[in-house]
């Protein structure tokens, strides 16, 4: 399995602007804008290899192939100072993926189809439209990432781990998620859709064990539709984030077993969350949701939901769950009394415990 772009031997594209068409796997290391389509790429399509350039897919597409392991559409490694903008990536493993370096921009990209597959149990190293693994102050801006998996729409990671193994390591944090429309994300990693857990927008775990790292990432008026698990899923161990401003609606509809999905959900540990002026309506289980405790882990706290409308939602029967409960509501506090949790001034249909509705209004 390719673990990095070293063992890959390809042209490289210099200059101070690109004037020819690059070929599929090509390194560019000045600004680019592409004059067609590029594909179909069996083995990456372009990477970046310079910091401060702009890859203008100039509405253009850049394809991959069907294939196991034909990795990343556009592949940033340590990069900073990079845009990725207009056009299409579709049918890699993962669309556009940053890994490493920083202060990136990814706008007006249509990323659709990138699915992460297995072959003889081994995991493709990406299962997403859009990527940031361990880079921080990255921007994702007017995006659409469409039927991209098995794992979100858009992922921000920090650990690795079996999902996404690579040589970069460190927390992925004060990225900016904004306006973008994150739809229809469902396939699951057995290539169907019944034990989906491929979420719209996902932030995983930015530390392990006792260590402290502040995500502070912001995802901020996105329109997450008809994903697979969770519309917005903020993993354990993942504090201090900012979700604002976006429409989660019909998402997690698909699985038969395990739970269904939220319309925004905050894991353990995941504390000192904003969840702000934000839209859930008819997804599978709850509207917003915070976990409680987990065996001997704390449940999420100290955060503020405040001025959401969250109605009708448990559009599908709950699936009984030792560990996430057998009921579904609009907003959902599942600590004790909610902790120090505060809620105020959100709208919603129905609520649990009362400590959820200070403020609000039923309607």
């Amino acid at each position: 399995m390719l673990v990095g772009v070293a063992a890959v031997t390809l042209p490289t594209v210099t200059g101070v602007e690109a004037q020819v068409q690059p070929v599929c796997g090509q390194t560019i290391t000045q600004s680019t804008t592409l004059t067609a389509d590029l594909g179909p790429c069996p083995n990456y399509g372009l990477i970046i290899g310079a910091d401060g350039i702009v890859l203008d897919l100039g509405g253009h597409r850049i394809f991959g192939t069907p294939n196991f392991n034909d990795n990343a559409g556009v592949y940033m490694l340590g990069r900073t100072g990079v845009r990725v903008q207009n056009g299409t990536v579709s049918d890699f493993d993962g669309g556009v993926i940053i890994e490493g370096g920083s202060r990136n921009t990814v706008a007006g990209i249509t990323a659709i189809r990138n699915i992460g597959r297995s072959s003889g149990g081994i995991n493709t190293r990406f299962g997403e439209g859009i990527g940031i693994m361990s880079s921080s102050y990255n921007q994702i801006l007017n995006n659409r990432t469409e039927d991209n998996g098995p794992y979100a729409g858009i992922g921000v990671y920090s650990l690795v781990d079996a999902d996404h193994p690579r040589p970069t390591s460190g927390p992925s944090t004060n990225n900016v998620i904004s306006n973008n429309e994150v739809l229809n994300n469902v396939v699951g990693r057995d290539g169907f859709t019944q034990a989906t857990d491929n979420d719209g927008i996902r932030i995983e775990p930015t530390y392990a064990g006792t260590a402290f790292v502040m995500a502070s990432n912001q995802i901020l008026d996105n329109t997450v539709i008809g994903n697979g698990l969770d519309g917005i899923a903020i993993f354990a161990r993942s504090p201090g984030n900012v979700i604002r401003g976006n429409t989660s609606n019909n998402n997690g509809l698909f699985r038969s077993s395990a739970r269904r999905g939220d319309g925004i959900i905050v894991f353990n540990f995941s504390d000192r969350t904003t969840i702000q002026g934000n839209f859930t309506s008819g997804n599978g289980d709850n509207g917003i949701r915070i976990r409680g405790p987990l065996g001997v882990n704390a449940g999420s706290q100290n955060n503020v939901i405040q001025g959401n409308t969250s109605v009708g939602n448990a559009v599908r029967p709950t699936i009984p769950s030792a560990a996430f409960g057998n009921a579904a509501y609009d907003l959902h506090d599942q600590n004790p009394n909610c902790d120090n949790n505060q809620w105020f001034g959100n709208r919603y249909r129905t609520a649990f415990p009362p400590c959820t509705t200070t403020g609000g209004q039923q309607i």
